[in-house]
């Protein structure tokens, strides 16, 4: 059976990042991963108890990544955006070689800019770490059921 991991990259643990996954994962086997439970340095800024390689250990055990954002300033919000900046410097990423990947992005009013960024954003990731790109989803956090239809979790 295929292993799901949901990664909320919202520091609100319950809050329209959470529920929007969760919603979409309805009746699918997932396990959880609040990533604002874990400390991740900034790229060039890594501390002792940086804990970005026990991220990753939950990663290694998933065939498929859910992940989730809020939109913060025209794209993803710092959680995310910092885990994205640190895979150039880590070689535990090559385990995200082959995975699916299905993200979605929710805010109160996204524009066609932050369309933009975030589309290019993830698209990108997924060619560098030679992921497959499932599904893409932005919205305005008021647009759940649209995220979650154009997600399409499989």
């Amino acid at each position: 059976m295929e292993k799901i991991l949901f990664m909320n990259g919202s520091p609100n643990r319950n809050g329209n990042t959470f529920t929007i996954g969760e919603e979409a994962l309805k009746n699918i086997e997932h396990t959880i991963l609040q990533m604002a439970d874990y400390k991740v340095s900034q790229y060039g800024q890594v501390y002792e108890d940086d804990q970005i390689k026990d991220i990753f250990k939950e990663i290694e055990k998933a065939d498929t990544l859910v992940i989730g954002a809020p939109i913060y300033w025209y794209t993803v919000g710092g959680i995310l955006k910092t885990f994205i900046d640190r895979l150039y410097m880590l070689p535990e990423a090559e385990m995200l070689k082959g995975k699916k990947l299905y993200v979605f992005a929710q805010g109160s009013a996204p524009n066609k800019e932050c369309y933009d960024n975030i589309t290019y954003l993830m698209k990108r990731v997924a060619t560098l770490m030679d992921m497959e790109l499932k599904g893409l989803a932005i919205g305005a956090d008021s647009e759940k059921a649209k995220i979650i239809k154009e997600l399409n979790i499989k």
